[in-house]
Protein backbone atom coordinates (compact mmCIF):
# COMPACT_ATOMS: atom_id res chain seq x y z
CA UNK A 1 0.00 0.00 0.00
CA UNK A 2 1.10 3.07 -1.04
CA UNK A 3 2.21 5.68 1.55
CA UNK A 4 0.75 9.58 0.84
CA UNK A 5 3.53 12.11 -0.33
CA UNK A 6 3.14 16.31 0.26
CA UNK A 7 4.53 16.68 -3.44
CA UNK A 8 1.51 14.65 -4.73
CA UNK A 9 -1.45 16.09 -2.79
CA UNK A 10 -3.09 18.63 -4.45
CA UNK A 11 -5.60 21.66 -2.92
CA UNK A 12 -8.69 23.04 -4.77
CA UNK A 13 -11.46 25.57 -3.95
CA UNK A 14 -14.67 26.79 -5.23
CA UNK A 15 -16.62 29.32 -4.44
CA UNK A 16 -20.37 28.62 -3.48
CA UNK A 17 -22.91 30.87 -5.73
CA UNK A 18 -24.55 32.15 -2.10
CA UNK A 19 -22.18 32.43 0.69
CA UNK A 20 -25.20 32.57 2.84
CA UNK A 21 -25.04 29.44 5.76
CA UNK A 22 -28.69 28.06 6.37
CA UNK A 23 -28.15 27.11 10.24
CA UNK A 24 -29.92 24.07 10.08
CA UNK A 25 -29.14 22.43 7.29
CA UNK A 26 -25.90 21.57 5.06
CA UNK A 27 -26.03 22.01 1.21
CA UNK A 28 -25.29 18.52 -0.84
CA UNK A 29 -21.86 18.91 -2.24
CA UNK A 30 -22.29 17.18 -5.51
CA UNK A 31 -25.02 20.05 -6.51
CA UNK A 32 -23.86 22.77 -4.09
CA UNK A 33 -21.02 23.53 -4.71
CA UNK A 34 -20.73 21.01 -7.71
CA UNK A 35 -17.71 19.09 -8.87
CA UNK A 36 -17.09 20.64 -11.88
CA UNK A 37 -14.78 23.45 -12.11
CA UNK A 38 -12.78 24.71 -9.11
CA UNK A 39 -9.57 26.07 -9.09
CA UNK A 40 -6.33 24.40 -8.02
CA UNK A 41 -4.62 26.69 -5.53
CA UNK A 42 -0.86 27.33 -5.19
CA UNK A 43 0.89 26.37 -1.36
CA UNK A 44 3.18 25.71 0.77
CA UNK A 45 0.96 24.08 3.71
CA UNK A 46 -2.56 23.27 4.54
CA UNK A 47 -3.77 22.54 7.98
CA UNK A 48 -6.80 22.53 7.76
CA UNK A 49 -8.59 19.49 9.49
CA UNK A 50 -12.11 18.60 10.46
CA UNK A 51 -12.36 19.61 14.82
CA UNK A 52 -15.12 17.81 17.13
CA UNK A 53 -15.81 18.84 20.59
CA UNK A 54 -15.45 15.29 22.79
CA UNK A 55 -17.39 14.57 26.23
CA UNK A 56 -15.79 12.48 28.52
CA UNK A 57 -18.49 10.93 31.60
CA UNK A 58 -17.25 12.54 35.01
CA UNK A 59 -19.59 9.85 36.66
CA UNK A 60 -17.31 8.79 40.09
CA UNK A 61 -18.04 4.44 39.92
CA UNK A 62 -16.47 1.85 42.24
CA UNK A 63 -14.61 0.15 39.59
CA UNK A 64 -12.66 3.50 38.97
CA UNK A 65 -12.67 3.22 35.35
CA UNK A 66 -14.09 5.60 32.74
CA UNK A 67 -17.04 4.29 30.59
CA UNK A 68 -18.31 6.64 27.93
CA UNK A 69 -16.55 9.04 25.81
CA UNK A 70 -18.58 10.90 23.04
CA UNK A 71 -17.95 13.32 19.89
CA UNK A 72 -20.20 16.65 19.79
CA UNK A 73 -20.26 19.34 17.13
CA UNK A 74 -17.96 19.76 14.08
CA UNK A 75 -15.96 22.38 12.86
CA UNK A 76 -13.60 22.91 10.11
CA UNK A 77 -10.18 24.58 11.36
CA UNK A 78 -6.57 25.41 10.05
CA UNK A 79 -5.04 27.46 7.52
CA UNK A 80 -3.54 27.21 3.61
CA UNK A 81 -0.07 29.01 3.70
CA UNK A 82 1.46 30.08 0.20
CA UNK A 83 4.07 31.91 -1.01
CA UNK A 84 2.38 35.26 -1.93
CA UNK A 85 1.99 35.68 -5.95
CA UNK A 86 0.20 38.08 -8.08
CA UNK A 87 -3.48 37.11 -9.16
CA UNK A 88 -3.48 33.39 -6.53
CA UNK A 89 -5.09 34.36 -3.77
CA UNK A 90 -7.46 37.68 -4.65
CA UNK A 91 -10.91 35.24 -4.31
CA UNK A 92 -9.46 34.97 -0.76
CA UNK A 93 -8.86 38.39 0.04
CA UNK A 94 -12.05 39.42 -1.25
CA UNK A 95 -13.56 37.19 0.84
CA UNK A 96 -11.70 38.26 3.99
CA UNK A 97 -12.37 42.00 3.22
CA UNK A 98 -16.03 41.22 3.14
CA UNK A 99 -16.01 43.50 -0.17
CA UNK A 100 -16.80 43.49 -3.76
CA UNK A 101 -13.64 44.17 -6.13
CA UNK A 102 -13.76 47.20 -8.86
CA UNK A 103 -12.65 47.09 -11.79
CA UNK A 104 -9.93 49.18 -12.85
CA UNK A 105 -10.06 52.40 -15.03
CA UNK A 106 -9.97 53.63 -17.97
CA UNK A 107 -9.55 57.28 -18.99
CA UNK A 108 -7.88 58.88 -21.89
CA UNK A 109 -7.35 62.39 -23.53
CA UNK A 110 -11.15 63.12 -23.81
CA UNK A 111 -11.13 63.41 -20.08
CA UNK A 112 -7.83 64.42 -18.72
CA UNK A 113 -7.32 66.85 -22.09
CA UNK A 114 -3.41 66.71 -21.81
CA UNK A 115 -0.20 65.01 -19.82
CA UNK A 116 3.28 66.02 -19.30
CA UNK A 117 5.69 64.67 -16.78
CA UNK A 118 8.54 65.77 -14.57
CA UNK A 119 10.92 63.27 -13.57
CA UNK A 120 12.55 65.26 -11.29
CA UNK A 121 9.39 65.66 -8.78
CA UNK A 122 7.98 62.03 -9.83
CA UNK A 123 4.84 63.67 -11.34
CA UNK A 124 2.36 63.52 -14.01
CA UNK A 125 0.60 66.53 -14.47
CA UNK A 126 -3.06 66.64 -16.84
CA UNK A 127 -4.71 69.17 -18.40
CA UNK A 128 -7.97 68.73 -17.53
CA UNK A 129 -10.68 66.67 -15.69
CA UNK A 130 -10.35 65.30 -12.30
CA UNK A 131 -8.26 61.40 -12.17
CA UNK A 132 -9.92 60.92 -8.66
CA UNK A 133 -13.28 61.20 -10.17
CA UNK A 134 -12.37 59.04 -13.06
CA UNK A 135 -11.74 56.56 -10.65
CA UNK A 136 -7.88 56.70 -9.79
CA UNK A 137 -7.03 56.48 -6.07
CA UNK A 138 -3.69 56.58 -3.81
CA UNK A 139 -2.28 52.62 -4.25
CA UNK A 140 -3.86 51.91 -8.03
CA UNK A 141 -1.64 51.33 -10.35
CA UNK A 142 -1.98 52.39 -14.36
CA UNK A 143 -0.01 52.68 -17.69
CA UNK A 144 -0.16 55.15 -20.42
CA UNK A 145 -0.46 54.17 -24.32
CA UNK A 146 -0.17 55.95 -27.32
CA UNK A 147 2.25 58.94 -26.09
CA UNK A 148 4.46 60.10 -28.98
CA UNK A 149 7.37 62.25 -27.76
CA UNK A 150 6.99 60.69 -24.55
CA UNK A 151 7.10 56.97 -25.48
CA UNK A 152 9.20 56.09 -22.85
CA UNK A 153 6.50 56.41 -20.38
CA UNK A 154 4.22 54.10 -22.41
CA UNK A 155 3.54 50.56 -20.99
CA UNK A 156 4.95 50.99 -17.92
CA UNK A 157 3.11 50.57 -14.48
CA UNK A 158 3.13 53.36 -12.22
CA UNK A 159 1.22 53.24 -8.50
CA UNK A 160 0.14 56.43 -7.51
CA UNK A 161 1.25 57.52 -4.49
CA UNK A 162 -0.11 61.05 -3.96
CA UNK A 163 -2.37 63.76 -5.69
CA UNK A 164 -2.39 67.47 -5.63
CA UNK A 165 -3.14 70.61 -7.37
CA UNK A 166 -6.48 71.78 -9.06
CA UNK A 167 -8.79 69.53 -9.42
CA UNK A 168 -6.29 66.91 -8.38
CA UNK A 169 -4.06 66.88 -11.65
CA UNK A 170 -1.02 66.70 -10.11
CA UNK A 171 -0.21 62.91 -9.89
CA UNK A 172 2.83 61.76 -7.95
CA UNK A 173 3.98 58.31 -8.74
CA UNK A 174 6.64 55.91 -8.13
CA UNK A 175 8.59 54.79 -10.24
CA UNK A 176 9.77 58.40 -11.87
CA UNK A 177 8.57 58.81 -14.99
CA UNK A 178 10.29 60.08 -17.79
CA UNK A 179 10.09 63.97 -18.19
CA UNK A 180 8.01 64.71 -21.34
CA UNK A 181 6.08 68.05 -22.82
CA UNK A 182 2.20 68.19 -23.43
CA UNK A 183 0.85 65.53 -25.21
CA UNK A 184 -3.11 65.05 -25.90
CA UNK A 185 -3.35 62.14 -27.40
CA UNK A 186 -2.97 58.90 -24.66
CA UNK A 187 -5.01 56.71 -23.09
CA UNK A 188 -4.72 55.42 -19.02
CA UNK A 189 -5.83 52.09 -18.09
CA UNK A 190 -5.74 50.93 -14.54
CA UNK A 191 -4.57 47.53 -13.82
CA UNK A 192 -6.52 44.36 -12.44
CA UNK A 193 -9.43 45.01 -9.74
CA UNK A 194 -8.96 46.75 -6.38
CA UNK A 195 -10.96 45.89 -3.14
CA UNK A 196 -11.41 47.67 0.35
CA UNK A 197 -13.13 47.17 3.53
CA UNK A 198 -15.79 48.84 3.12
CA UNK A 199 -18.51 50.36 5.69
CA UNK A 200 -21.16 48.83 4.03
CA UNK A 201 -22.81 46.44 1.99
CA UNK A 202 -21.21 43.67 3.43
CA UNK A 203 -21.15 40.42 1.48
CA UNK A 204 -20.47 36.68 2.93
CA UNK A 205 -18.42 34.02 1.06
CA UNK A 206 -17.56 30.71 1.44
CA UNK A 207 -15.84 27.95 -0.08
CA UNK A 208 -15.36 24.25 -0.75
CA UNK A 209 -11.91 23.62 -0.20
CA UNK A 210 -10.24 19.80 -1.44
CA UNK A 211 -7.00 18.05 -0.22
CA UNK A 212 -6.51 15.52 -2.35
CA UNK A 213 -4.06 12.99 -2.48
CA UNK A 214 -3.66 11.42 -5.59
CA UNK A 215 -0.78 8.82 -4.66
CA UNK A 216 -3.05 7.08 -2.37
CA UNK A 217 -6.85 7.95 -4.11
CA UNK A 218 -8.11 9.86 -1.49
CA UNK A 219 -9.65 13.22 -0.54
CA UNK A 220 -10.83 15.70 2.10
CA UNK A 221 -13.78 17.98 0.98
CA UNK A 222 -13.93 20.89 3.60
CA UNK A 223 -17.34 22.52 3.06
CA UNK A 224 -18.84 26.06 3.70
CA UNK A 225 -15.42 27.28 4.71
CA UNK A 226 -15.25 31.07 5.53
CA UNK A 227 -11.91 32.99 5.34
CA UNK A 228 -11.15 34.06 9.15
CA UNK A 229 -8.65 36.90 7.48
CA UNK A 230 -4.81 36.78 6.86
CA UNK A 231 -1.06 37.62 7.60
CA UNK A 232 1.46 38.81 5.08
CA UNK A 233 5.08 38.91 6.09
CA UNK A 234 7.33 40.53 3.70
CA UNK A 235 11.11 39.88 4.62
CA UNK A 236 13.57 42.29 2.92
CA UNK A 237 15.54 38.98 2.41
CA UNK A 238 13.13 35.98 0.68
CA UNK A 239 10.19 35.43 -0.73
CA UNK A 240 7.04 36.99 0.98
CA UNK A 241 4.48 34.61 2.29
CA UNK A 242 0.88 34.36 3.14
CA UNK A 243 -1.45 32.56 5.23
CA UNK A 244 -5.47 32.45 5.79
CA UNK A 245 -7.01 31.19 8.56
CA UNK A 246 -10.40 29.22 8.11
CA UNK A 247 -12.99 27.85 9.40
CA UNK A 248 -16.02 25.51 8.14
CA UNK A 249 -18.35 23.47 9.04
CA UNK A 250 -17.73 19.86 7.62
CA UNK A 251 -15.66 17.63 6.06
CA UNK A 252 -16.46 14.68 3.44
CA UNK A 253 -14.04 11.89 2.18
CA UNK A 254 -14.05 10.70 -1.44
CA UNK A 255 -11.50 7.45 -2.10
CA UNK A 256 -11.66 4.12 -4.01
CA UNK A 257 -12.30 5.79 -7.46
CA UNK A 258 -14.82 8.25 -6.15
CA UNK A 259 -11.58 10.40 -5.56
CA UNK A 260 -10.83 13.53 -5.98
CA UNK A 261 -14.30 15.89 -5.75
CA UNK A 262 -13.08 18.29 -8.05
CA UNK A 263 -13.29 17.12 -11.71
CA UNK A 264 -10.44 19.21 -14.06
CA UNK A 265 -10.18 22.25 -11.63
CA UNK A 266 -8.16 25.04 -13.54
CA UNK A 267 -4.46 24.80 -13.35
CA UNK A 268 -2.28 26.83 -10.92
CA UNK A 269 -1.46 30.52 -11.19
CA UNK A 270 2.20 31.03 -12.94
CA UNK A 271 2.86 34.51 -12.07
CA UNK A 272 6.08 35.54 -10.31
CA UNK A 273 6.08 35.17 -6.20
CA UNK A 274 7.18 38.28 -4.53
CA UNK A 275 10.29 39.20 -3.27
CA UNK A 276 10.09 42.50 -1.15
CA UNK A 277 13.65 43.85 -3.30
CA UNK A 278 11.07 44.73 -6.00
CA UNK A 279 9.22 46.77 -5.44
CA UNK A 280 8.40 50.34 -2.87
CA UNK A 281 7.56 51.25 0.53
CA UNK A 282 6.20 54.70 1.24
CA UNK A 283 5.43 55.66 5.20
CA UNK A 284 4.01 58.84 6.45
CA UNK A 285 3.93 59.86 2.69
CA UNK A 286 7.88 59.36 2.01
CA UNK A 287 9.23 56.13 0.04
CA UNK A 288 11.99 54.69 2.82
CA UNK A 289 14.91 52.45 2.01
CA UNK A 290 15.76 51.63 5.81
CA UNK A 291 13.00 49.25 6.26
CA UNK A 292 13.96 45.31 7.01
CA UNK A 293 10.23 44.00 7.30
CA UNK A 294 6.51 44.42 6.99
CA UNK A 295 3.98 42.14 8.19
CA UNK A 296 0.05 42.85 8.24
CA UNK A 297 -2.62 40.88 9.49
CA UNK A 298 -6.16 40.86 9.47
CA UNK A 299 -7.87 39.39 12.16
CA UNK A 300 -11.48 38.66 12.11
CA UNK A 301 -11.99 36.61 15.15
CA UNK A 302 -13.83 33.65 13.50
CA UNK A 303 -16.69 31.72 15.93
CA UNK A 304 -19.14 29.07 15.83
CA UNK A 305 -21.34 28.47 18.33
CA UNK A 306 -22.45 24.53 19.04
CA UNK A 307 -26.11 24.59 19.21
CA UNK A 308 -28.70 21.16 20.78
CA UNK A 309 -29.66 18.62 18.28
CA UNK A 310 -27.33 18.62 15.34
CA UNK A 311 -23.74 17.96 15.16
CA UNK A 312 -22.78 20.90 12.81
CA UNK A 313 -22.64 24.50 13.69
CA UNK A 314 -25.78 27.02 12.64
CA UNK A 315 -23.33 29.63 11.69
CA UNK A 316 -19.25 30.62 11.02
CA UNK A 317 -19.07 34.18 12.66
CA UNK A 318 -16.87 36.44 11.74
CA UNK A 319 -15.97 39.76 13.69
CA UNK A 320 -14.48 43.35 13.11
CA UNK A 321 -12.00 43.66 11.44
CA UNK A 322 -9.29 44.45 13.51
CA UNK A 323 -5.96 45.22 11.09
CA UNK A 324 -2.65 45.19 13.09
CA UNK A 325 1.15 44.55 11.89
CA UNK A 326 4.72 45.62 12.19
CA UNK A 327 7.76 46.86 10.44
CA UNK A 328 10.88 46.74 11.17
CA UNK A 329 13.63 49.22 10.42
CA UNK A 330 17.44 50.17 10.56
CA UNK A 331 17.51 52.80 13.27
CA UNK A 332 18.19 56.36 10.58
CA UNK A 333 17.29 58.83 12.87
CA UNK A 334 14.14 59.94 15.04
CA UNK A 335 11.21 60.23 12.88
CA UNK A 336 9.60 56.61 13.38
CA UNK A 337 10.59 57.30 17.43
CA UNK A 338 8.44 60.77 17.35
CA UNK A 339 5.85 59.25 15.13
CA UNK A 340 5.42 56.83 18.06
CA UNK A 341 6.31 59.37 20.88
CA UNK A 342 3.75 62.06 19.15
CA UNK A 343 0.89 59.39 18.53
CA UNK A 344 1.43 60.65 15.20
CA UNK A 345 -1.25 58.84 12.46
CA UNK A 346 0.82 58.12 9.61
CA UNK A 347 0.04 55.70 6.31
CA UNK A 348 1.71 52.79 5.18
CA UNK A 349 1.26 52.13 1.46
CA UNK A 350 3.95 49.17 -0.46
CA UNK A 351 3.84 48.25 -4.04
CA UNK A 352 5.02 44.71 -4.66
CA UNK A 353 6.67 43.89 -8.10
CA UNK A 354 7.76 40.15 -9.39
CA UNK A 355 10.10 41.58 -11.21
CA UNK A 356 11.91 44.97 -11.46
CA UNK A 357 10.68 45.08 -15.31
CA UNK A 358 8.06 48.06 -15.20
CA UNK A 359 5.25 46.26 -16.54
CA UNK A 360 5.44 43.16 -14.29
CA UNK A 361 2.56 42.10 -12.34
CA UNK A 362 2.38 43.93 -9.35
CA UNK A 363 0.05 44.37 -5.77
CA UNK A 364 -0.86 47.04 -3.90
CA UNK A 365 -1.48 47.22 0.11
CA UNK A 366 -2.43 50.62 1.68
CA UNK A 367 -3.29 51.72 4.78
CA UNK A 368 -4.17 55.17 4.88
CA UNK A 369 -3.86 55.23 8.82
CA UNK A 370 -1.96 53.20 11.01
CA UNK A 371 -0.45 54.09 14.58
CA UNK A 372 2.57 53.15 16.20
CA UNK A 373 2.01 51.18 19.81
CA UNK A 374 5.99 51.13 20.61
CA UNK A 375 9.21 51.92 19.28
CA UNK A 376 11.99 49.39 20.49
CA UNK A 377 15.52 49.79 20.11
CA UNK A 378 17.28 46.85 20.91
CA UNK A 379 21.29 47.74 21.48
CA UNK A 380 23.04 44.53 20.04
CA UNK A 381 26.16 43.90 18.07
CA UNK A 382 28.50 45.81 15.84
CA UNK A 383 26.20 46.46 12.72
CA UNK A 384 23.15 48.38 12.04
CA UNK A 385 20.72 48.77 15.14
CA UNK A 386 16.82 47.69 14.30
CA UNK A 387 14.03 49.49 15.43
CA UNK A 388 10.82 47.57 15.67
CA UNK A 389 7.48 49.54 15.05
CA UNK A 390 4.37 47.47 15.99
CA UNK A 391 0.97 49.46 14.55
CA UNK A 392 -2.85 49.04 14.70
CA UNK A 393 -4.25 50.33 11.38
CA UNK A 394 -7.37 52.65 11.60
CA UNK A 395 -10.38 53.19 9.28
CA UNK A 396 -9.82 56.44 7.29
CA UNK A 397 -11.58 59.41 7.87
CA UNK A 398 -9.69 62.15 6.77
CA UNK A 399 -9.86 63.95 2.83
CA UNK A 400 -7.13 63.62 1.31
CA UNK A 401 -8.01 62.91 -2.44
CA UNK A 402 -8.03 59.54 -3.73
CA UNK A 403 -7.64 58.09 -0.39
CA UNK A 404 -10.87 55.51 0.50
CA UNK A 405 -12.60 55.75 3.28
CA UNK A 406 -11.33 52.69 5.01
CA UNK A 407 -8.86 50.80 7.16
CA UNK A 408 -7.09 48.61 4.02
CA UNK A 409 -7.05 48.93 0.04
CA UNK A 410 -5.29 45.76 -1.72
CA UNK A 411 -5.65 46.20 -5.84
CA UNK A 412 -3.85 43.30 -7.71
CA UNK A 413 -2.96 43.71 -11.06
CA UNK A 414 -3.25 40.32 -12.10
CA UNK A 415 -7.26 39.67 -10.45
CA UNK A 416 -9.52 38.61 -12.77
Amino acid sequence: MSIAEGVSARIAFKPYADGKIDSNTQPISGTDPGATGGQTLRRVSSSLKLAKDSYEAAEIRGDRQVVDFRHGTRRVTGSITGEFSPGTYFDFFEAATRGTASAAVNLDQTTLVSVTADASTSKFTFGGGDPVAGGLSVGGMFSLAGLVAGAANNNKKFTVVSFGGAGNHDVTVFPAPTTMASESTFTLTGSGKSLIIPSTGFVPRKFAIEAFHEDVDLARLFTEVRVAGFTMTLPASGMSTVEFPMMGRDMEVFESGTAPFFTGPLPETDTGIFAAVNGMLSVGGSVVGVVTGLTITMDLAPSSDAVVGQNFVPEVFLGTAKVTGQITAMLEDATFIKNFLNEDEVSVLAQLNTTNAPDSPSVSIMLPRIKFSDSDVAITGLGAQTLTLPFTALKYIGAAPGVPKTTLQIIDSEAV
